[in-house]
């Protein structure tokens, strides 16, 4: 048996011990059903939560729009061939371009204006490229006003798929081509040299003109108003007849006091005058 003295320091600890122990000690059952690595039961690891995971796209009516991320001038490395055609939707112009101009001023179709930059080639194009859709949503007029360094690929492609014919241009240097309906000219391109080329610019070497109609179209072009012609001096005449005319003598400093009292007397006839107005006529140069 333990002495007295050794029983009470043992009891003491043991009622300060216990209670703390009870309260602290961990779960063994938990941890020896836990696997190890931080894996679940299932042996998937959790995932672990970071704040750099980009959000969810906004949701609309027109998600596709929002699958990604396209810059202000459209989609590059875009082919002539693929923006010159008349198989397009609106939808198709809105997928392509992060920034689009609509309800443009033209009675009957709907205009959408989009900034172009097809490629980085010599005969890609960068400008204003717009597309014009009727009432039911049918493409039937491109228009395009920019710049581009070689124009040989765009007018092939336009006289060979869309018939377009070499005109002569009032210009010089100034390449025109046009689709005419009788008199009426339906699609147009015209090209012309910068006014300075510069090396360090090639893919401005030409400005593009193109006004290009649904095949078939019998609307015509309106018509750009014309440069008001220079008027031409009429030309001298001969010096025999300038002789012959009658040439207006200006009267000299010392005949205008003359010249002036005819004028009066044709005017007024002393005949019809009183002769006292006469004579105060006469002295109206005199002072009193």
């Amino acid at each position: 048996m333990l002495s007295r003295t050794l029983s009470i320091p043992v009891l003491l600890a043991a009622a300060v011990g216990a209670p703390y122990v009870a309260t602290n000690t961990p779960n063994v059952g938990q941890l020896w059903d836990t696997p190890p690595n931080g894996t679940t039961q299932s042996g998937v690891t959790p995932a672990i939560k970071s704040s750099s995971v980009p959000p969810a796209p906004p949701q609309g009516p027109s998600v596709p729009a929002y699958s990604k991320t396209t810059p202000l001038e459209g989609i590059r490395n875009m082919s002539l061939p693929e923006i010159f055609r008349f198989n397009l939707d609106r939808e198709w112009v809105y997928r392509r371009w992060a920034r689009k101009s609509t309800g443009l001023a033209d009675l009957g179709l709907y205009g959408i204006r989009v900034p172009l930059v097809s490629g980085t080639q010599l005969d890609d194009l960068a400008g204003s490229l717009t597309y014009y859709f009727d009432a039911v949503g049918r493409l039937q007029r491109i228009s395009f006003r920019g710049n581009t360094g070689d124009t040989t690929q765009l007018v092939l492609l336009l006289t060979q798929t869309y018939g377009l014919q070499r005109q002569s241009a009032p210009i010089a240097g100034e390449q025109l081509f046009q689709l005419r309906r009788g008199q009426h000219v339906t699609s147009e391109l015209r090209t012309r040299p910068a006014p300075v080329l510069r090396a360090t610019t090639p893919h401005e070497s030409f400005a593009v003109e193109v006004e290009l109609q649904r095949p078939g179209a019998t609307t015509p072009l309106a018509r750009k108003t014309p440069t008001l012609p220079t008027a031409e001096p009429e030309p001298s005449p001969p010096a025999t007849e300038v002789a012959q005319e009658d040439k207006v003598i200006e009267p000299e400093q010392g005949d205008k006091k003359k010249v002036g009292k005819e004028k009066w007397d044709a005017l007024f006839p002393r005949s019809r005058v009183p002769k006292g107005q006469v004579n105060s006529l006469e002295k109206r140069d005199r002072f009193w």
